[in-house]
């Protein structure tokens, strides 16, 4: 799922963070709207109540769904969305006459309970019944003597902006600014070499992925260096700043301009920064308009787009439509497209053979899939690329993929995969048959166990068992 990173995200934020976060009630309906629908609907139910039995909340879903449910409710408690609490009710002793129960203690069982996070609860209900709230003043009462800018400008610029990125991953050909380098520097997904920069193996991995994600990868690492420096200096913003104002974007509307004099100074400098990454449109940086693009609207609606797809298509295309892939049996690959970046990724795995003005031929060969494994690309993701952006003819075939290739892609990723290497220790000097029997034993018990040899009392464990298995020995037979 394209919004699981950011979901992560915050249940790997405390207590004390998520709390401030639910202060704010655009956040609470940003997160409310990109949680899945099971997780939505067990919100409402919870809305109007203050606990709910849980073991009640069972009926929510079918016998055939538990899996889901549980998941479901797991979500919400690791967002501390959802509290669990525990209510000792007295039991009711049955068959007893009014003197016995008079002379034993009334017994109680305990119940466990659920409830929505009071804050989460309480913005939750007041957005229900507020409307036309407004978060920024659009630009209806000001003059701009320049013209603005149209969703395809705005589709095009954010486009142009993130396709900066992928080409410097890509083929290095583009380089982007100096924060956008510092972050791709920051998350692994590029490292120093010599005087540059060259993409790692999470790097490859990366530019697979949709471009919702790509963007939270990025904008989570920034959140980071922001807590660390306001660790280091004591001053500046928090990542929960961002955050919500991240949220609060989200609801803005595509094409509209909204005052700069509005924000904080605080606020300006994460304007400026989300500018980069192609969230927001300034003409110039002493602009007094700002506007959203596509991409900051849909960061938190769960909506994804393929990497390679065309930003403005996606109000009027489906995915399948926008497909442009065709693989055949023999292996042989067509693209039909004249991007030079979709190009470039498909050469990731495949061997470009010629190129004319709107087709690109390429083969899949053992060397082309080797070389991606090498770059840390799996077998899953390069078929699971092939069948997203297959073509609308493929798509419709119910074969976007042969099987044939995408078995023969799952084998050549086997061939790497044959030997595996474990940091291990080697035991060979047990000093009676008993002790190393028993050792086995623990080595088995404890999960240490590797490899054994009973003929030459030879045993091989993990490294993380030596302690505990030499402490073992010298405690039971030295």
């Amino acid at each position: 799922m394209t919004l699981s990173k950011v979901f992560q995200y915050l249940a790997s934020l405390d207590s004390k963070d998520l709390e401030e976060l639910y202060k704010d009630p655009w956040t609470c309906q940003a997160i409310l709207r990109s949680l899945p629908p099971r997780s939505k609907q067990y919100i409402l139910k919870l809305t109007s109540v203050n606990t709910y039995p849980l073991s009640l909340a069972k009926d929510w879903s079918t016998q055939a769904s538990i899996q889901q449910h549980k998941e479901s409710l797991k979500k919400l408690f690791d967002l501390k969305i959802i509290f669990l609490d525990k209510i000792n009710r007295p039991i009711q002793p049955q068959q007893q006459s009014s003197q016995q129960s008079q002379q034993q203690p009334q017994q109680q069982q305990t119940e466990q309970t659920i409830r929505l996070n009071p804050l989460f609860q309480d913005n939750i209900k007041r957005s229900l019944v507020q409307v036309n709230q407004v978060i920024f003043s659009n630009n209806s009462s000001i003059k701009d003597n320049h013209k603005p800018p149209s969703i395809d400008d705005l589709d095009s610029y954010s486009k142009s902006q993130w396709e900066k990125v992928l080409y410097f991953l890509s083929d290095d050909t583009v380089q982007p600014s100096k924060l956008i380098s510092d972050l791709l520097l920051s998350s692994n997904l590029t490292k120093q070499e010599g005087d540059g920069l060259s993409i790692t193996s999470e790097g490859f991995k990366f530019l697979l992925k949709d471009v919702y994600t790509q963007i939270w990868t990025l904008l989570i690492v920034y959140l980071d260096d922001l807590e660390k420096k306001r660790g280091r200096s004591g001053g500046g913003g928090t990542r929960n700043d961002l955050l919500t104002f991240l949220f609060k974007l989200s609801f803005l509307s595509l094409g509209k301009g909204y005052l700069v004099s509005e924000l904080s100074e605080q606020q300006k400098e994460y304007l400026f920064a989300l500018k980069q990454f192609g969230l927001i449109y300034m003409r110039t940086d002493s602009s007094i308009l700002f506007y959203p693009t596509r991409l900051i609207i849909s960061l938190t609606t769960g909506k994804t787009l393929s990497l390679i797809q065309s930003i403005s298509s996606e109000r009027t295309q489906t995915q399948k439509e926008q497909g442009y892939i065709v693989l055949e049996t023999n292996y042989r690959l067509y693209a039909y497209t004249s991007s030079s970046l979709q190009i470039s990724l498909l050469s990731l795995f495949v061997k470009m053979l010629y190129r004319l003005p709107n087709l690109a031929v390429g083969i899949i060969t053992r060397e082309s899939i080797r070389t991606a494994l090498i770059h840390g690309i799996t077998a899953d993701q390069i078929i699971d690329f092939v069948r997203h952006n297959s073509h609308p003819n493929a798509a419709n075939s119910g074969q976007p993929i042969p099987d044939v290739v995408a078995e023969q892609i799952l084998i050549w990723e086997a061939e790497r995969n044959r030997i595996t290497y474990t940091k291990s220790v080697l035991y060979n000097s047990f000093p009676t048959n008993d002790c190393y029997i028993a050792t086995l034993k623990f080595a088995k018990e404890q999960d240490y166990y590797i490899w054994s040899h009973d003929p030459l009392k030879t045993l091989v464990v993990k490294e993380d068992g030596n302690d505990p298995i030499r402490n073992f020995i010298k405690k039971n037979f030295a």
